[in-house]
């Protein structure tokens, strides 16, 4: 019976430790910044898509969305530019020590992880902040995320931020949105 009861708890740790080492393996090989990205960049760029045709600031134009990014986060950047293309919104991408030379142009920043510091420019120059990290919208960095709510997608925007970028959203967005003050 003892031994029996040293297999059973043997196993036990056993698995225990697998699904341990498993874990540890699956989020050391995540790219950085993909884990705070809870959905997938082809859908939230495709969400994304939506608000712009909800922003009165851009509707009727070919918007031209700029990727700001860091080299920790080239991976998000590549899906993000390929995302938008993909679904014809016109998409270029810069480091972020380059966004003021490359991004004067552009209607809407993408922001990819690690390059939280394009608030400043964004609220200078009038341009739309939108990201896939809802905890930047969260906190006020930027003006637009795709999050998870009730394990669905769900658009969050900061109003005092998108007040500071000049953006001038549809009320019918912040009916289904996920609205920070």
């Amino acid at each position: 019976m003892e031994i029996m009861n040293t297999r059973k708890t043997s196993g036990l740790y056993f698995k225990l430790l697998l699904s341990l080492v498993v874990s540890l393996v699956i989020t050391s090989i995540v790219p950085a910044g993909a884990q705070e990205i809870p959905v997938p960049v082809n859908l939230h760029v495709v969400l994304l898509k939506k608000v712009f045709s909800l922003n009165k600031n851009l509707q009727g134009k070919q918007v031209k969305v700029v990727i700001v990014f860091t080299d920790a986060s080239s991976i998000i950047k590549d899906e993000a530019l390929t995302g938008f293309v993909a679904i014809g919104i016109q998409a270029t991408a810069c480091k972020l020590q380059q966004m003021a030379r490359e991004a004067g142009d552009a209607d809407v920043i993408y922001i990819a992880p690690g390059a939280g510091a394009a608030q400043k420019f964004c609220e200078d120059k009038g341009i739309l902040s939108i990201t896939g990290m809802p905890s930047l919208t969260e906190n006020g960095t930027t003006s637009v995320a795709i999050g998870i709510e009730a394990g669905k997608p769900k658009v969050f925007i900061h109003l005092p931020r998108t007040k500071a970028e000049k953006q001038e959203f549809s009320s019918d967005l912040f009916k289904v949105a996920r609205v920070f003050r």
